[in-house]
């Protein structure tokens, strides 16, 4: 499965950036404590040599894992889902309790009974009971425990799928800031081409070559491109702001995509392989599985409503009494066997038992749907990965092609043979060619992403490969 082919793409347009490199883990041994230890001492690194360095993928990715809020909420709901095993099990060791008991007690008698006149007298009552309780059998005690093993087990798997879910956030985030960059410079230079088109056209003008509507469409296009670049520039601060949800700091420069990045087709080169593997070990699925199995024994749990229980009791009790009759101390101690057998609860285990049934059902329904989701969401991503290759191979022959078309149609305008409409149409075919190939570059690595988060197969690893494109 891991067999790729790949082309290498040679890069129209980039920015270069400052970049501080470093040695990050495998997957294998990449731990979440000694994670978050790395994160830490790799970040107060770079803040003290480099305090406006351009973040790199890691670096964004570094960031999250510390800051982002629904990671922080995923690893506390995971740390109060595995406490159910240890609370479940309780109910399976013995219990003990003790009580206690003191009381001033006022004891008085009137008249005289043989002979002996009327008393009183001031005591105190006490004494304690200690209790132990084993059950030898609570049907409802080990389904429990059953139950609180797959919850654990379910909340491993969201866990890290929440991971998986951050690693595609973070990209996107990225890339998205990237594209919004990109679109930035793009129409920066688009709009001074523009310029420098109507400078020409109302000289020409001037001298008599050409007609007013030509610096009339000139201007119109100069307007338009003003307008477009204020529009870039409101696109591109969104974008910013949507990173900074998730890392909570405002990232000024990011590592741009180099001409190192390659097209790697998925290998096999077969979508019902790969849906195959994605219903085997796809998170969500899995998760839904284990809701699944907790649903149905919670049917269990309630049916074992009916069932007789079983304990083992001990008890030692110890007191000490006073009265008119003196002072009396005592202790007992016993142990035996305790049997309750639920007779008649007023329906409520069999209506219980019945609503459970239609949760487990309902359970059911929504792993199907969510089995065929990820059949979908498999396909799609397997599709997009094939048709982004070949869509990024594509744009960049395209936009070779529209560059060549400008540079003519500017060579004709300079002779007469073009007029300026021409090389204006011809301008704004080539930006809108070097907008679409950038954009299908970060789309091609982000649908990577997906196909391999489809198939439960994503991890850093991942972001560091893509990491090493950037510069």
């Amino acid at each position: 499965m891991n067999y790729y082919r790949s082309f290498n793409i040679p890069l129209i347009h980039h920015v270069n950036y400052r970049y501080i490199g470093m040695q990050f883990p495998s997957k294998k041994t990449l731990n979440f404590p000694n994670f978050i230890l790395l994160s830490t001492i790799y970040m107060l690194v770079l803040s003290f040599f480099n305090p406006a360095h351009a973040f790199s993928l890691m670096d964004v990715y570094m960031m999250a894992k510390q800051q982002d809020a629904d990671i922080h909420a995923a690893e506390s709901r995971y740390n109060a889902e595995i406490l159910e095993t240890p609370i479940a099990r309780a109910n399976v060791l013995p219990q003990a309790s003790i009580n206690a008991n003191t009381t001033d007690v006022n004891q008085e008698t009137d008249g005289s009974t043989f002979g002996v006149s009327g008393r009183e007298v001031d005591f105190n009552d006490h004494g304690y009971t200690l209790s132990i309780t084993q059950a030898l059998y609570h049907h409802d005690y080990y389904v429990q425990l059953r139950q609180a093993k797959t919850s654990v087990a379910r909340a491993g798997i969201d866990l890290d799928a929440s991971y998986q879910e951050l690693i595609t956030r973070t990209a996107d985030a990225y890339f998205n800031v990237l594209a919004e960059q990109d679109n930035v410079n793009f129409r920066i230079s688009e709009k001074e081409a523009i310029e420098r088109q109507l400078e020409q056209a109302k000289k020409r003008f001037e001298v008599g070559l050409i007609a007013i509507t030509d610096v009339k469409e000139a201007q119109a296009s100069y307007d338009l491109a003003v307008a477009s670049e204020i529009e870039a520039q409101n696109a591109f601060e969104i974008s910013k702001d949507s990173l900074e949800v998730i890392i909570a700091e405002r990232a000024s420069e990011l590592n741009s995509l180099s001409d190192r990045m390659q097209l790697i087709t998925p290998v096999p080169n077969d979508v019902d392989e790969w849906i195959n593997k994605a219903l085997n070990e796809n998170l969500t699925l899995l998760s839904s599985e284990h809701t699944r199995k907790i649903a149905q024994q919670e049917v269990k749990l309630q049916q074992s409503q009916h069932y007789p229980k079983l304990d083992i009791v001990a008890t030692h009790t110890d007191t000490d009494t006073g009265g008119l009759s003196g002072n009396r101390e005592s202790e007992d101690s016993r142990i035996g066997l305790e049997l309750s057998f639920p007779i008649f609860e007023g329906g409520r285990t069999h209506y219980r038992t019945k609503q459970a049934r239609y949760r487990a059902e309902l359970s059911t329904n929504e792993h199907e749907k969510i089995r065929r989701e990820t059949i979908k969401n498999t396909r799609d991503a397997y599709l997009n990965v094939i048709s982004g290759v070949s869509r990024v191979k594509a744009l960049a022959r395209a936009l070779e092609s529209t560059e060549a078309a400008a540079r003519a149609a500017e060579a004709g305008f300079q002779v007469g043979t073009r007029t300026s409409v021409d090389v204006l149409l011809a301008l704004r075919e080539t930006f809108r060619a070097k907008r679409d190939y950038s954009r299908a570059r970060y789309d091609y690595l982000l649908n990577t992403l997906n196909l391999k988060q489809a198939v439960g197969t994503l991890s850093v690893d991942d972001l560091v490969q893509i990491d090493g494109w950037l510069n």
